[in-house]
């Protein structure tokens, strides 16, 4: 057979019972409405059909023989269909809608299939004709075909009566186990306080100077999210490291599990017990569902793609790119900031599309210098505004000791800098701002929570300070970067 002559996957059969069965049993309408669209459809007639039935209960009329007979004549279209007898001979198929939700099944997965040949179709006479840049030619194919694999196909929209019984049964299940987390928690108190974890297609950015911490802090978060748990309540995270080799990102994992120094580790001083400790900790780091991919000067297409293939392997819950300025463009523009900016969109694209969270660190530009105190602003993102507007979450680093000033206000207290950091929450799309304080241990270059030690004179202050949208940000700087260790 000529393969131009190939007739598409459909069953005339299925159609005209599902059609039948929608005119017949009022209760099926709904859900052929809800489930189906005209493309579903193979027939032209079918399509047709289909939508007056759909125009028919979006004008609150009853359906029927008659009644669609009645429509389709209004409005010229019963001779295309193939008359009265054709309307007749529908209804006389059906004789009980039991089996309707196979048979609407089965048009899905010929629908399915029809795509599945049109997106072939379509890229074989692109190969042929030329695509232009063939990697984005790639990247555009795989992307369709990874949603097809997703059945992510069907419709733009999703009725909310679908989607509200089960946002309520996650709210009576956050009422009884009175969590303060609804998404993934970042194993920080007082930042799940105000983020209420990490959530399902976020797109986070972390900010800072170089050797502001960028990247202590997002493995500091990958051991909190895939290693600190226990094993049944791990998720899986992906890092992208365009920066530092796989080994020197596991050499950070192991220290501050450890809790060793990583210097003493590179230089092998470490001590007797110092070497039991880390042995202690071996397994339970090489047992993480973490994966880590080291390939330099890679494309923001590339890293999608690789992205894609491990979520269909494994469970992927967070994406880590380190950092956002060092992916290449696609394409290039005419200018860096609109690269910059092309390649943002790209991450939040990828966090909805699989459905994870997407934490990309960035460079802040040397005007943070300029100010007295060097605290970061959102202003201070380097190269994109774009990359403010994309955010979710956008989340800046500042140690006050990096820079000099040898005091930071932690809740209106006045204490050292040495070795305190502040996280501040400068954006939060779906939730207020703040700021949290932590400890940076440059020997084990680690985050943990900041434990403060008060005098009978400095009352405890309250746990997770919370700033409102309109408010000014109080104080707050981070940094905890190590010179000896490049960019942390």
């Amino acid at each position: 057979m000529d393969e131009n002559a190939k007739v598409p996957p459909h069953s005339l059969e299925t159609e005209r019972a599902v059609l039948g069965a929608m005119i017949l049993f009022p209760e099926t309408t709904e859900i052929g409405l809800e489930r189906l669209d005209e493309d579903m459809f193979y027939s032209p007639a079918h399509r047709i059909i289909f939508n007056r039935i759909l125009q028919m209960v979006q004008d609150n009329q009853p359906v029927d023989s008659i009644t669609i007979n009645e429509a389709l004549i209004k409005h010229g279209e019963l001779d295309k269909v193939g008359g009265a007898e054709y309307i007749a001979q529908l209804v006389n198929t059906v004789i009980t809608p039991a089996h309707f939700e196979e048979y609407v099944e089965l048009l899905e997965e010929k629908a399915l299939l029809r795509k599945i040949v049109k997106l072939c179709t379509d890229a074989i006479d692109r190969a042929y004709r030329g695509p232009g840049d063939v990697k984005l030619f790639v990247d555009s194919v795989e992307a369709e075909f990874y949603r097809i694999s997703e059945n992510r196909l069907r419709g733009d929209f999703v009725p909310i009566q679908s989607v509200v019984r089960q946002v309520h049964q996650d709210i009576l299940e956050l009422q009884k186990s009175k969590r303060i987390i609804s998404g993934i928690s970042t194993g920080y108190r007082d930042l799940d306080k105000i983020l209420a974890g990490f959530h399902p297609s976020d797109y986070v950015v972390v900010a800072g100077r170089t050797s502001a911490g960028k990247t202590a802090f997002a493995l500091s978060l990958v051991r909190n999210i895939a290693i600190r748990p226990e094993e049944s309540e791990r998720k899986g995270v992906a890092i992208f490291t365009l920066e530092m080799s796989k080994e020197q990102i596991v050499l950070r994992l192991l220290a501050a599990e450890a809790k060793v120094s990583a210097q003493a580790m590179r230089e092998g001083f470490l001590t007797h017990e110092e070497v039991n400790k880390l042995t202690m900790k071996v397994d339970r780091v090489a047992s993480a569902p973490i994966y880590i991919d080291d390939t330099p000067n890679l494309t923001v297409m590339e890293m999608r793609s690789k992205a894609r293939r491990l979520a269909r392997r494994v469970d992927i819950d967070m994406i880590v790119v380190d950092y956002l300025q060092l992916v290449r463009p696609s394409v290039r523009a005419d200018s860096r900031q609109e690269e910059v900016a092309s390649i943002s969109r790209s991450l939040k694209a990828l966090a909805r599309e699989l459905g994870v969270t997407v934490v990309a660190l960035a460079q802040l530009s040397r005007r943070v210098e300029e100010s007295r105190d060097h605290r970061p602003k959102l202003s201070h993102l380097r190269e994109s505004g774009a990359i403010e507007q994309d955010a979710d979450v956008v989340l800046l680093l500042y140690r006050p000791e990096a820079h000099g000033i040898p005091t930071i206000d932690v809740n209106g207290v006045e204490v050292p800098s040495e070795g305190v950091a502040e996280l501040i929450v400068a954006k939060q799309r779906n939730g207020p701002t703040g700021s949290v304080y932590m400890t940076f241990d440059k020997k084990c270059i680690s985050f943990e929570p900041y434990e403060m030690e008060y005098s009978s004179q400095a009352p405890p202050p309250p746990a997770g300070q919370f700033v409102d949208d309109t408010e000014t940000l109080p104080p707050a700087d981070f940094d905890s970067g190590i010179d000896e260790f490049g960019g942390v």
